[in-house]
């Protein structure tokens, strides 16, 4: 049977989501003024060049939402992954039950620090840490937390009902 788990972004990955938008939505927006003011003074070229340069920080705002979770699945011996332009999928088939805890508060303590940089928290990527091992985040809010360890794999996601999908998680 498979269970679908979503994934509601919250907490310091939300903040920083929005801190994020601002900052290149307002250098977008700025750069379109100065591409206006340099076509109403009749700078054609400075104004394609402002355009132009309007378009990138525009750009990576719309590409940084692309790796957010959505939901978890869960079922048919895989663990899924669904983020908004891409989807991942794990077998957990092989194993008695996936093993997977909630973190601790300290964990997450340790984890908001670890993904955060320059107020900014990043909700998927890569990450290896004194405390918690190597492991791959998944994540829209740290409160959820769950460290899922399926051998060579390790993940922390964040689903909204995190006991909800540990039970499902090792159901067979």
């Amino acid at each position: 049977m498979l269970r679908r788990f979503p994934c509601t972004p919250g907490g310091s990955i939300l903040r920083g989501r929005r801190r994020l938008r601002m900052l290149l939505v307002g250098l977008a927006v700025l750069m379109l003024a100065v591409a206006l003011a340099a076509g109403v003074a009749r700078r054609i070229g400075p104004a394609l060049v402002a355009l132009a340069v309007a378009l990138v920080p525009w750009t990576a705002w719309r590409m940084s939402g692309d790796l957010d979770p959505f939901w978890l699945e869960t079922g048919d011996g895989w663990l899924g992954v669904q983020m908004r332009r891409r989807r991942e999928r794990f077998n957990i088939a092989g194993f008695t039950g996936a093993q997977g805890r909630r973190l601790t508060a300290g964990e997450i303590a340790h984890l908001e620090t670890l993904a955060t940089s320059g107020g900014v928290a990043a909700g998927t990527g890569g990450f290896e840490s004194h405390r918690l091992g190597e492991f791959d985040l998944y994540a829209s809010d740290l409160a959820h937390a769950v460290l899922v360890d399926l051998g060579e794999t390790r993940l922390i996601l964040t689903p909204d009902d995190p006991e909800g999908f540990l039970e499902a998680l090792s159901s067979p």
